[in-house]
């Protein structure tokens, strides 16, 4: 964050505002049908997208919670290619099961439709679940504008760097860790490129580190703005001279062919890392399922953001559990939610171990299915990620309103081209910042 993404993704990149839309005119036409949530009052459905040996974790927990709740619960069956497309159609014909995994695009779009059930009085209650013991800054993106919570975050992925612990010791580098810095950084790429200049010694392996959030994330850590004011909702961009410096950073790193550029494709980036022939991969945690199986013949591990000069600013990116406003048993399907977060994903994550929890007390079983074979490299991903997890201050790693799917082309037409050396960075950041603004409205 298991997820509708490339096999480990944890958060799905396809918005389905569409959904809405459609869900909002069915919903006219079916007028008085009966939603079809469960089979008795004392069942509770729901669906995931999750992958056959997940999906079985979760039903081996939750037949658990039956025996001890006397709460019957029934998982539907949905193809992870397929399930926008099931959620779509169970919602239009009022027939979605009682809470089904949803993406925080999806709960923001289907809560302003008004077809997303309101959690917020029975998290807030404490009854079941602790508001105070959600990460840092999870909540956050799934709070509507009028302050209702759409949905209950879960799976949380963490970014960082992959890094080759041999090459780094070789050329005399300090090998990354928590707590190293952005001059750390861009000091190592010129170093490990100086040590082997047929290398690009930085392969960024997901699109976050040098797009205009993690040029944010820089910013705000050196004291400079965030580029936009709220994680969703926000309603203005700003960038200033720090943000300027690192854009500018990352040319330069891109132009000396000490890091890839944005357009670069990184699908074979984690067997190339396997094979030792990237030192450094910016990537999301659930990468080490690629690379463990390969079993890398050297020292490896995984190291969070760096620090700036004023801040630890580290990211946020949760999915999420979200439940239809025709919702006929709310106290039984909050006792199954609350079981799942605080029971049910320890117990699934400690058997398959994809990704943390955004509820704290609930991720202790990923952290303990990860490190069970004892080696390093598993201990500094799960370090990492309560690293990343626990900070306070935290950045988004995606425009997360309406508006984001035409940013894209923003950043894919004005942002990418700066950073591969077209123009000056003051003019292509004043660019994407302009074509946001018009798209705010």
């Amino acid at each position: 964050m298991t997820g509708r993404r490339n096999t480990t993704r944890v958060v799905r990149t396809r918005w389905i505002a569409a959904l809405a839309a459609l869900a909002v005119g069915a919903l006219g036409l079916t007028g008085c049908s009966t939603p079809g949530s469960a089979s008795d009052p004392a069942a509770v459905t729901y669906m995931t997208w999750e992958s056959i040996p997940t999906n079985a974790a979760f039903d081996k927990t939750m037949a658990e919670f039956t025996k001890e709740s006397g709460i019957r619960v029934e998982r539907s069956d949905s193809p992870n290619a397929d399930y926008a497309q099931k959620l779509a159609s169970l919602m239009i014909a009022r027939k979605a099961p009682d809470f089904f995994w949803c993406t925080t695009a999806e709960a923001q779009n289907l809560a302003d439709e008004g077809l997303l059930h309101d959690w917020t009085s029975k998290l807030r209650a404490g009854d079941g679940l602790q508001e105070s013991s959600f990460s840092p800054g999870a909540l956050a993106s799934w709070t509507t504008p009028k302050g209702r919570i759409a949905g209950i975050p879960t799976l949380a992925n963490t970014y960082g760097f992959f890094y080759d612990a041999d090459t780094f010791r070789k050329d005399g580098i300090p090998v990354p860790a928590p707590g190293w810095t952005w001059d750390d950084l861009f000091s190592a790429m010129e170093k490990l490129k100086a040590a082997d200049p047929g290398t690009t010694p930085l392969v960024t392996q997901w699109p976050l580190l040098d797009s205009p959030q993690g040029v944010s994330a820089y910013s705000v850590a050196n004291g400079g703005k965030p580029f936009v004011d709220d994680f969703v909702h926000a309603t203005s961009v700003a960038t200033d001279a720090t943000f300027d410096a690192g854009a500018e950073r990352f040319r330069d790193a891109i132009a000396r062919g000490e890091m890839t550029n944005p357009d670069y494709d990184a699908t074979n980036a984690p067997a190339a890392f396997s094979n030792g022939a990237i030192p450094l991969m910016f990537a999301g945690q659930f990468v080490q399922q690629f690379i463990a199986p390969n079993k890398p013949k050297f020292d490896w591990g995984y190291a969070p953001w760096p620090v700036g000069t004023t801040e630890d600013v580290q990211p946020i990116e949760t999915n999420g559990i979200c439940s239809p406003s025709t919702l006929q048993h709310p106290d039984a399907t909050w006792k199954a939610i609350s079981y799942l977060e605080s029971t049910g994903f320890n117990d699934a994550m400690r058997a398959v171990p994809v990704a943390p929890i955004a509820y704290m007390p609930g991720t202790e079983g990923y952290y303990a299915g990860l490190t069970a074979a004892g080696d390093p490299a598993s201990t500094s991903i799960a370090a990492t990620a309560k690293y990343e997890l626990a900070a306070k201050d935290k950045f988004i790693t995606a425009f997360l309103d309406p508006w984001a799917t035409n940013a894209t082309d923003i950043v894919t037409t004005q942002w990418n081209p700066m950073l591969s050396g077209h123009g000056s960075v003051e003019q292509g950041v004043a660019d994407t910042a302009d074509g946001i603004r018009r798209l705010m409205g």
